[in-house]
């Protein structure tokens, strides 16, 4: 498989509304597309990708890589995601790498050079929620995945952190009554992960980990039942 320059990555999020697809060749974006798209994954997402190739002298086939935003998100979008993701990858027998969506929200935000924190609505007053610091000028999550009520999490904040994700905007006079200054709230256009962060997270990924499991690669799901990622207790 060509590395750097010479890979070309394949890169979907479909965990909330705003559907997200890109091509790269290494770290360089190819073609992308981001729009809002509820629940229509399922009927968007092939004849998009199957555009962004086309116009761009590519197919199916010159595909090295495929990566996948994981959530938390929407139980459809992520299933119908994850599953196109994975099938292709199964049938042209090519790497798949899978990526929490809240890490490439993170990102949207890596240049400000902040202590960073993600809160995605998991509704009934509950978000996901995971906090990113630099470390050697890499932002990287300090913790794991948190499912907690929205004012045991901000407990939880010790610091000032610079915060993201569509939970802002359900819980924004929460947040602001705990103490958070409203400096530390971003606007609404970087909430959402974006299919590049995606495919050079995928990318370096793979590099230092490996790739996923194409058989048992699976989305951490917004609902509690369903979802992989257990509350802290």
């Amino acid at each position: 498989m060509p590395t750097g320059k010479g890979m070309i990555i394949l890169s979907a999020d479909t965990s909330s509304d705003k559907f997200s697809l890109a091509v790269l060749r290494g770290n360089d974006i190819v073609a992308r597309f981001n729009a809002v798209s509820p629940n229509r994954q399922s009927s968007d997402m092939l004849p998009e990708i199957d555009r962004l190739l086309t116009e761009n002298s590519l197919n199916i086939n010159d595909i090295d890589l495929f990566c996948v935003g994981l959530g938390p998100g929407s139980f459809t979008g992520l299933r119908i995601g994850v599953t196109i993701m994975r099938t292709m990858a199964l049938a042209l027998k090519r790497p798949i790498a899978g990526i929490p969506s809240i890490d490439a929200i993170a990102h949207n935000a890596r240049a400000c050079k902040k202590d960073i924190c993600v809160i995605i609505d998991a509704k009934q007053r509950k978000v996901y929620a995971r906090i990113y610091r630099f470390k050697k000028g890499i932002l990287a999550p300090a913790g794991r995945i948190m499912l907690l009520e929205i004012e045991e999490f901000l407990s939880r904040v010790k610091s000032q952190v610079l915060f993201l994700g569509d939970g802002i905007k359900i819980y924004k006079d929460i947040i602001l009554k705990s103490g958070i200054s409203r400096d530390s709230l971003t606007p609404e256009a970087i909430w959402y992960p974006q299919a590049e962060t995606i495919g050079m997270l995928g990318q370096r990924k793979i590099k230092s980990r490996g790739k996923d499991n194409v058989f048992t690669l699976a989305p951490l799901y917004i609902y509690p039942k369903e979802c992989q990622i257990k509350k802290k207790r």
